[in-house]
């Protein structure tokens, strides 16, 4: 009777040992795969090894005229988004380009370095001029097979010093932030034929409710509610505003733009 009884209670420690570990293996699974989905893979624009010289950014020889400026595109090594480029026989003028400046201390617009000193994970990122002259746009080539997810931002050694110490490199419009002050990026996503899809905003420069933030790292914003755009505009908005529109210089960075397989 004894080995009979303890044959029984090995058998239920059996089963439930063997009811346990399915619970286990079940979880697991759920917890790496929600719902049984496929797993997407993401693809990272990336313009590292592009440009041969320190302290350099891309300038194209090449375009259509546009107002004060050329205007063309470029696209990343990959071909998977492209991006607006204006410029000059004097240089960059709006739109993106990308660079692999080092200088987090020479204020001024001639001076194209994120305040960083360097990308995300690497030496090359993406600068940006928006302005209502010169469109910051990002297409997505690629739509049948990728979708915007998000990417890395940081301010502008430029607009950085001007909105902490009030210095432009010399217009003398720019005003040190103070409480109440922000400045904010927003990304707007269209549609092939022009249809607004939606827009997520971000700050570049918080001084609202007691902060004092002026973002001078890399921090991560977040496009997924505008991952079916064809194509993504940016804007910059600030509380330092003339009778001529924005005094904080309309500049930013991004580095890792991010998009993601349907």
């Amino acid at each position: 009777m004894y080995q009979l009884k303890q044959v029984r209670e090995m058998k239920k420690l059996t089963w439930i040992m063997a009811a346990l570990l399915c619970v286990s293996l079940w979880s697991c699974s759920e917890d790496e795969n929600p719902a049984g989905e496929e797993q997407k893979e993401d693809v990272v624009i990336s313009f590292e090894g592009e440009l041969s010289e320190p302290n350099s950014s891309f300038l194209a020889t090449e375009g259509e005229e546009d107002g004060f400026y050329m205007k063309t595109a470029f696209s990343d090594p990959q071909n998977v988004v492209s991006f607006t480029h204006y410029f000059s026989d004097w240089g960059f003028g709006g739109g993106f380009t990308y660079t692999n400046g080092t200088d987090t201390a020479t204020p001024g617009y001639a001076n194209l370095s994120a305040i960083t000193g360097a990308g995300k994970t690497g030496s090359v990122y993406l600068i940006a001029n928006a302005s209502s002259y010169t469109e910051a746009r990002i297409t997505n080539l690629q739509a049948g097979t990728y979708r915007f997810k998000g990417a890395w931002v940081t301010n502008t050694t430029y607009d950085y010093l001007a909105i902490k110490d009030g210095n432009d490199g010399g217009s003398g419009l720019v005003a040190k932030f103070e409480d109440g002050d922000w400045f904010m990026l927003t990304a707007v996503g269209y549609t092939d034929s022009g249809t607004e899809v939606g827009s997520v905003d971000f700050y570049l420069a918080d001084f609202r409710d007691g902060k004092s933030e002026i973002v001078n790292t890399w921090k991560w914003f977040d496009w997924s509610e505008l991952a079916d755009a064809a194509y993504i505009t940016f804007e910059l908005s600030s509380t330092d505003t003339g009778d001529y529109g924005m005094n904080t210089p309309s500049y930013f960075c991004l580095d890792g733009v991010t998009l993601q397989e349907n």
